[in-house]
């Protein structure tokens, strides 16, 4: 990795790539140092997860009316998911989100040489 590592485009790859698979960095001597997958021969290794923000809906009631347009009125409760961690608004739950990223960003930093 160099100068032209763009951890942005990675952060991308990794949250929304479909046939996104792993994430690694190996020192010199081809041990490695990162990676995105848990390892279980290793106790060195830094394993990342990056934050994504997940809407979960729950039905909580059903209200029916005939003579409605929309026959059905859903009334939902919503949570905002973040690594397991339940948030009740969006905006904690993106400001965790942003928080988790950057501080992962700041550990790859680490890792990538800027000759």
């Amino acid at each position: 990795m160099n100068s032209s590592f763009g951890i942005e485009e990675l952060f991308k790859i990794i949250l929304h790539d479909k046939d996104f698979v792993r994430f690694e960095i190996f020192d010199k001597n081809k041990n490695l140092l990162l990676t995105t997958s848990q390892c279980d021969d290793a106790s060195n290794v830094v394993v990342i997860r990056l934050a994504k923000v997940y809407r979960d809906e729950e039905i909580k009631w059903t209200n029916f009316n005939a003579y409605r347009t929309h026959m059905y009125i859903y009334g939902k409760k919503i949570k905002w998911k973040v690594n397991d961690r339940v948030f009740k608004t969006k905006k904690s739950a993106v400001d965790f989100a942003e928080f988790t990223n950057r501080n992962i960003a700041a550990i790859i930093e680490r890792f990538v040489d800027r000759d």
